[in-house]
């Protein structure tokens, strides 16, 4: 097999991609995927079938849509047909397949908002039954699928003044950029100053289980995360300054490994869901990176005696890096992978589907 490229112009600057949730683990060919775009006067969401209509056109097909009036800066799936998306306007949306069209089955509005404005919504997660919410304002909002509005919020503005006024060292009053569930009861979160922080969501306080920083001599902001699908104490951050970082959250105030992923912002970054060795990242240079691992493993040899994550320094020398695309003009601002299936897209305002992804 020999993998193929296609570009799709689209004609809308593509913020956040997302394959749909596959009903059965290990499916190698995922059909469906939604796009988000931003930097419009109106976007959008959309749904997009990958099955060729004919052997002569591969490209995706759009098969439904809806609008918004603001960015949509993130999509994240609940399971096979719900999933959420986080807008510009400080609201999150729940929406969902429902025979191959696009619905709006629920809005949180203005959750994340400053005193006298509206505050974006910079990113959700979800891990049944918990849906988690972030923002510039330095919120956390933790939501139920059949709750009206968050049950709870976890302010780390108010966290920040009180570190002001007595001068502690875990201050970080700026936009949460970026989070992942670790557990059921935990979240990872970064910010735009490289403050990396884990709160625990049965806590009575609104004070980090851990806290540290992504760099120690400045602070470089964090852009990105992902967990790995089998091993939820390991995630990769993604920084400004290109650079990729491992931690284990069984002991994170220090990372596990640091290496440099790109010459500019590292704007996305995913495990592959199955073979979670294999890593995908896009940055603001407009490169697609497959990171593969040199030793041959089965696509479920990914326990902690095999974990290359883990390495250290070691994991620069057990990982090939392979560019997916030529190095486009403008910035990739999103990627994800499923199968052995890619989509990615960016500010040239095309989508880029990548079939039968080489392992």
């Amino acid at each position: 097999m020999v993998e193929t490229v296609c570009a799709k112009f689209v004609s809308k600057k593509i913020r956040k991609v997302r394959w749909q949730r596959p009903a059965a683990f290990g499916r190698p060919n995922p059909e469906y995927f939604v796009a988000g775009s931003w930097d419009d006067e109106q976007n959008e969401v959309s749904l997009w079938n990958t099955v060729p209509a004919n052997e002569q056109n591969n490209d995706p097909i759009q098969v439904s849509t809806v609008p918004f009036p603001s960015d949509v800066n993130d999509i994240s799936f609940y399971d096979t047909s719900n999933f959420f998306v986080a807008l510009g306007n400080g609201t999150v949306v729940m929406m969902r397949i429902d025979k191959n069209k696009l619905e709006v089955v629920h809005q949180w509005k203005d959750i994340h908002h400053f005193k006298s404005s509206k505050a974006p919504a910079t990113g959700v997660v979800c891990q049944s039954p918990e849906i988690a919410s972030i923002g510039e304002d330095g919120k956390i909002n933790l939501m139920r699928m059949n709750q009206d509005k968050p049950y709870k919020t976890i302010d780390s503005f108010k966290i920040t003044m009180l570190s002001v006024i007595f001068k502690l060292s875990d201050a970080d009053s700026c936009s949460l950029n970026a989070a992942v569930f670790t557990s059921q009861n935990e979240i990872f979160t970064g910010n735009s100053r490289g403050m990396i922080k884990l709160w625990d969501l049965r806590a009575t306080t609104d004070k980090p289980v851990q806290s540290a920083s992504l760099a120690e001599d400045s602070e470089i902001g964090v852009t990105s995360m992902d967990r790995h699908p089998f091993q939820g104490h390991i995630v990769a951050v993604g920084g400004y300054d290109g650079m990729l970082t491992v931690y284990d959250m069984r002991k994170a105030q220090t990372p596990i490994t640091v290496m440099e992923a790109s010459d500019s912002c590292l704007n996305e970054l995913r495990f592959h869901p199955e073979r979670a060795d294999h890593l995908f990242t896009a940055s603001e240079s407009g490169s697609v990176w497959h990171w593969v691992p040199l030793a041959a493993k089965t696509p479920m040899s990914n326990g902690p005696s095999t974990n290359l994550w883990l390495s250290g320094d070691l994991a620069t020398q057990q990982l090939n890096i392979k560019e997916l695309l030529p190095s486009l003009p403008l910035a990739v601002n999103t990627v994800d992978v499923c199968g052995e299936s890619l989509i990615c897209g960016g500010d040239n305002e095309a989508l880029y589907y990548v079939s039968n992804v080489v392992f």
